[in-house]
């Protein structure tokens, strides 16, 4: 079994990031999408560090860069599309986003996902933040993931991607808004 751990990503960690980020994009051809990034390294590293964010992690598998998670503040388009569907958080500090979360297909489905996932909501919850994230529609097995993980599908919006579904945490932190 191998050893898996999740540091916070240092600058040490962004070339294997990047690399196992290409590797992503070889077997899927929409992540990341096309029109945010070309399948360069230099596109790939600037696309990873264009963010602000809350947190950010790689998974290390026997010390080698296996994958990759941030937590940011909920972006607007989130926040819009969850207002639309009738959710408001409950949580003291808001929402925080799952972003560029990625596992290099040579360690998926040995638990690198799982580890990650489980980081990057641990630390949202730690400071009051309530998980929350939208998904393309051509990320089939991201979805199956989420859905997985005990995260409830409520919805979709189209975004500048196309479809993008929304999921919530199944936990009281969300409320339903009343209908006026």
């Amino acid at each position: 079994m191998p050893t898996i751990t999740v540091p916070f990503s240092e600058d040490l960690h962004l070339d294997a990031a990047v690399t196992a980020l290409l590797h992503v994009r070889q077997g899927d051809p929409t992540y990341p999408p096309p029109r945010d990034a070309d399948a360069t390294a230099a596109s790939f590293s600037r696309w990873l560090l264009e963010e602000e964010v809350l947190g950010r992690w790689v998974a290390l598998v026997d010390g080698k860069v296996a994958g990759h998670l941030a937590m940011t503040r909920a972006h607007p388009y989130l926040n819009r599309a969850l207002s639309a569907l009738g959710y408001t958080s409950i949580a003291e500090n808001g929402l925080s986003e799952v972003s560029k979360f990625y596992v290099d297909p040579v360690f998926q489905g040995c638990g690198v996902g799982t580890a990650l996932f489980q980081t990057g909501f641990e630390f949202a919850r730690a400071r009051g933040c309530q998980p929350a994230l939208a998904v393309i529609s051509t990320s089939v097995l991201a979805r199956k993931f989420y859905s997985g993980k005990g995260m409830l599908e409520v919805g979709s919006f189209m975004g500048i991607h196309g479809e993008n579904f929304v999921f919530v945490e199944d936990a009281p932190v969300f409320t339903m808004q009343e209908a006026a």
